[in-house]
């Protein structure tokens, strides 16, 4: 039922794309549906398609994977030391108090274009991954915990029998929510960056070009590449849970 419900708020969407683009008639502010569809057809063909996609997904990739690891460490560091969460706490603040385009601009001076998305990715969502697992230790079971203390194991036991299990919901949540979020952040990096290759090179040439379906099929892109990583982020811990239970 969920299904048909999704399929049914694309079908309207795209009805009213359609009635919008008619409406307004005009290519160079809002293309056909057709259009920007048969561009993305035309792009599937292309091999520098591949490799501006597989680039962009990577430099995200990079940046979020060692938010999500440096996120763990210092999350799990703070919730056993009050010295290490205080000391560390004034450059979390920092780190979210700094405008996007801030980081964008500073991280571009610094190390350039190529590394900037990474590094960018990494600075805006390593707070919130931190403050995810952070809360999910925070309110661990109380019970657990004094278990813990009376039956001390080492750390790397407690790491991976015990943390990591219970903060497999807040894992999971900050990983996805990471994801779109890095990914279009690297985007806006590339484009401010200028980068020699990347979804956000493409999508900077089609302003300049004032091709407006190049721009409206990256977008389209950028929307399906993110909803089939999430896809498939959710079905490999939906096995590894099933592989569990079995």
């Amino acid at each position: 039922m969920k299904k048909y419900r999704t399929i049914s708020s694309v079908f309207v969407l795209f009805i009213l794309w359609q009635l919008i683009a008619a409406q307004m008639n005009n290519d160079f502010l809002f293309p056909y549906p057709y259009d920007v569809i048969n561009r993305m057809l035309e792009q599937l063909v292309d091999p520098s398609f591949y490799q501006n996609v597989a680039l962009t997904i990577i430099r995200s990739s990079l940046g979020l994977c060692f938010a999500f690891g440096l996120a763990f460490l210092c999350a799990y560091a703070s919730y056993h030391s009050t010295v290490f969460y205080d000391l560390f706490y004034p450059i979390l603040l920092l780190t979210r108090s700094v405008p996007n385009v801030a980081y964008i601009i500073i991280v571009l001076v610094w190390f350039g274009s190529e590394k900037s998305s990474a590094i960018v990715s990494f600075l805006i969502i390593f707070p919130t991954i931190f403050a995810s697992l952070y809360h999910g230790l925070r309110y661990m079971d109380e019970n657990l915990s004094k278990v813990l203390q009376l039956y001390p194991e080492k750390t790397s036991y407690r790491l991976w029998k015990v943390y990591i299990p219970l903060l497999k919901t807040e894992m999971i949540s900050s990983f996805s929510n990471g994801l779109s979020l890095t990914f279009k952040v690297g985007v806006m990096a590339e484009i401010l960056g200028q980068v020699q290759f990347g979804i956000g090179r493409q999508l900077n040439l089609c302003r300049i070009t004032s091709d407006m379906i190049g721009i409206f099929a990256w977008t389209l892109w950028i929307i399906l590449i993110l909803l089939s990583i999430e896809l498939l982020v959710h079905s490999i811990f939906y096995l590894h849970r099933k592989k569990q239970a079995d």
